[in-house]
């Protein structure tokens, strides 16, 4: 059998059918795009008007999220010795003054000694302590002081209005 002869024997789809497709090719080119192709009997909008009314209120554009915390300056120094700042981090040098809660530590007891121990911490981008090392100070006191530092927080560091890692140093004394 010929396709031509197949083609008319078969069953062809009734008017309705041809309609509904229509009908559905019409609605996809409106919902694409393409609202300048409209029907026929339909009633155009002209351009540069709107069909349906503004509202009396002023429309509120969303305004860009800005960073909360505190701007870092960066500090002059000596680089750290044993946190090694990712790139990218603020040197902030001493930072005991722009902690927002610098816990005492809990020296041992039974040590005797007394002196200033100096931790170098890496601040996140949150204000919390991710990494802390004691690098002075009497050897009994380190670990109190290094424990001091890790609960340590901060407001979340800023530089330029953005959210940066510091590394700085934590002192901690002991007097007696």
């Amino acid at each position: 059998m010929k396709f031509r002869d197949r083609f008319l024997t078969e069953r062809r789809p009734s008017v309705a059918a041809y309609m509904l497709l229509i009908a559905a090719v019409s609605l996809m080119g409106l919902g694409c795009g393409n609202a300048e192709v409209a029907p026929s009997n339909a009633k155009a909008t002209p351009p540069n008007t709107t069909s349906a009314a503004k509202s009396p209120e002023p429309e509120v554009k969303p305004t860009e999220a800005r960073a909360v915390g505190k701007e870092i300056k960066p500090a002059d120094g000596p680089a750290l010795k044993s946190v090694i700042p990712p790139d990218g981090a603020v040197l902030g040098g001493v930072l005991n003054e722009i902690a927002t809660k610098l816990p005492t530590p809990e020296f041992p007891s039974d040590a005797k000694d007394t002196g200033i121990v100096t931790v170098e911490v890496l601040v996140n981008e949150k204000g919390e302590v991710g990494a802390a090392s004691a690098v002075s100070g009497p050897q009994p006191l380190r670990a109190a002081a290094v424990k001091a530092a890790r609960d340590t927080k901060f407001d979340p560091p800023l530089k330029d209005g953005k959210p940066v890692k510091v590394a700085g140093i934590l002192t901690f004394e002991r007097k007696n």
